[in-house]
């Protein structure tokens, strides 16, 4: 029997405030596979978190990061369409130019 294909989820977006309101982190979910390990890219403001098989299920922003250093995490193939995601979906006090 065949082995059932992953299916692909796209792009998921989660957010988090404080007490007041103000979005204090976001995170990116690009596959809801099992965190094996997590890595930080940007001095504590940008981390990203991987699958046994060291794909990417997720990037977490904590801190106003470049949308560049975010977009680069994703896979080559995937990068184009992951950039418009970001611009359009993570709140804007995370993202630099």
């Amino acid at each position: 029997m065949a082995k059932p294909q992953e299916e692909s989820i796209g792009f998921e977006i989660s957010t988090s405030g404080d007490e007041d309101g103000e979005i204090e982190s976001a995170y990116i979910y690009l596959s809801h596979n099992p965190v094996a390990r997590s890595r930080t890219h940007k001095a504590e403001v940008l981390m990203a978190d991987y699958d046994a098989a060291g794909e990417i299920v997720g990037i977490e922003i904590v801190g106003p990061v470049r949308i560049a250093d975010i977009v680069k995490l994703a896979e080559p193939e995937l990068r184009e369409a992951f950039e418009r995601f970001v611009r359009g979906a993570a709140p804007p006090a995370l993202i630099l130019p």
